[in-house]
C-alpha cells in the first residue's frame, strides 16, 4: 500500500486525468462554481473519504493553491488510494491556459 501522495505539475495532472483518473476538487461551492475542471467532483476536505470518492483506482486532488488538497490527499492515501496532488492548485492549472468551466456561464476563473 502506498503511504504517500505524489505532487504533480498541471501538465502531468492533465495527462493522468485524461487517462481516466478521478479528479476531486475540495474547494467551496462558490469557488468551484466560478471555475473547475470539467468532469471533476466537488467534495469538501472535511467530507472526503472512500465513501465520498468511490472506488476509482487513481485520484487527483485539487484546490485553489494546493494547501487544502494536500490535507485531502493525505486522507485518501490512508484509505488506500493512489493519490496525486496538483502542486500550485488550480491557479497553476489556469495560469498555463488549461481548460476550466464555470457553472454559471461566466468566464471561468479560480477563486
Amino acid at each position: 500500500m502506498t503511504t504517500k501522495f505524489k505532487s504533480v505539475d498541471p501538465q502531468t495532472a492533465k495527462r493522468i486525468y485524461d487517462g481516466g483518473a478521478h479528479m476531486v476538487d475540495v474547494r467551496s461551492e462558490g469557488e468551484w462554481s466560478a471555475g473547475h475542471v470539467e468532469g471533476s467532483d466537488r467534495i469538501s476536505v472535511g467530507r472526503i473519504s472512500a465513501h465520498s470518492v468511490g472506488r476509482a483506482d487513481t485520484v487527483i486532488v485539487v484546490c485553489g493553491n494546493g494547501k487544502r488538497s494536500k490535507r485531502a490527499a493525505k486522507k485518501l492515501v490512508k484509505e488506500g488510494y493512489q493519490t496525486y496532488h496538483l502542486a500550485g492548485g488550480l491557479t497553476s492549472w489556469h495560469d498555463l491556459g488549461l481548460p476550466l468551466k464555470s457553472s454559471n456561464g461566466a468566464r471561468p476563473t479560480v477563486l
